[in-house]
């Protein structure tokens, strides 16, 4: 096939429309990256990969197109180019061997011709860049050059990946800060019953046996606001009860 042709499998970006709608339709970038890869491989003709940071690790997760060995968990080799993308966040395309020497190879095959577009996003709330990993994309043992066209292309589409990853990783850290939230107030609710029963209990008792009509008169007021403070209680469970249900 030639590269004309290749390019017109994907001219007018169809694709990058069709991933911005499953942006929206869904908070499981898992699905999405698996969609990417593929469609890469099927569009471009060409072996994609994704590797992601896993604490001081770079590994590779999800991958389509023919490798000559099982690359699912392999962590990048710390002396690859690849290191070298995410940590720059520099997109990188190899259309000569000679610009990966002094760097070390990963595969059992090495890759001497690819391009690598790091993955990351800004904290909207910190405003602090988050790396994520990397896309990979290569002609296998063939190492025929990404085309400027498909280089450009790889780039949108890592933008659009990163911000697919970024969104779950913003609701994830939201749903935890809420629940976090949420479980200090439970808290807060509870440990306030238990003053308002426990005062509550002592007004009434007071109430019940003063002598002095001034003190059972005052006895009785405290019992009505711990009494409105109850009722105050209740409602604010109510919301909590209904939310779970």
């Amino acid at each position: 096939m030639k590269k004309d042709e290749t390019f017109e499998n994907y001219s007018g970006f169809k694709d990058i429309i069709e991933i911005a709608h499953l942006l929206n339709l869904t908070a499981t970038p898992e699905k999405i990256v698996e969609t990417v890869v593929n469609s890469l491989c099927t569009r471009l003709g060409k072996r994609a990969r994704c590797a992601f940071l896993e604490g001081e690790d770079l590994t590779l997760k999800y991958w389509a197109g023919h490798h000559s060995c099982p690359i699912n968990g392999i962590r990048i080799n710390q002396k690859s180019i690849i290191w070298e993308a995410v940590k720059k966040d520099e997109p990188i395309n190899i259309t000569d061997s000679s610009q990966s020497n002094g760097f070390v190879h990963t595969l059992e095959v090495p890759v001497n011709i690819k391009a690598i577009i790091p993955l990351s996003y800004v904290d909207p709330i910190t405003n602090k860049e988050n790396k994520i990993g990397a896309l990979i994309v290569d002609s296998g043992i063939e190492e025929i050059p990404i085309s400027k066209e498909e280089f450009e292309y790889l780039q949108l589409i890592g933008h659009l990946l990163s911000a697919i990853i970024g969104r779950a990783h913003l609701i994830k850290g939201l749903m935890t800060s809420c629940q976090w939230q949420e479980k200090i107030l439970l808290e807060t609710a509870h440990n306030f019953r238990n003053r308002i029963v426990v005062i509550g209990g002592m007004a009434r008792r007071i109430a019940k046996l003063a002598k002095d009509p001034e003190l059972m008169e005052k006895a009785m007021q405290l019992l009505k606001e711990v009494e409105a403070l109850e009722k105050h209680l209740e409602v604010f469970e109510s919301y909590t009860v209904k939310k779970e249900e």
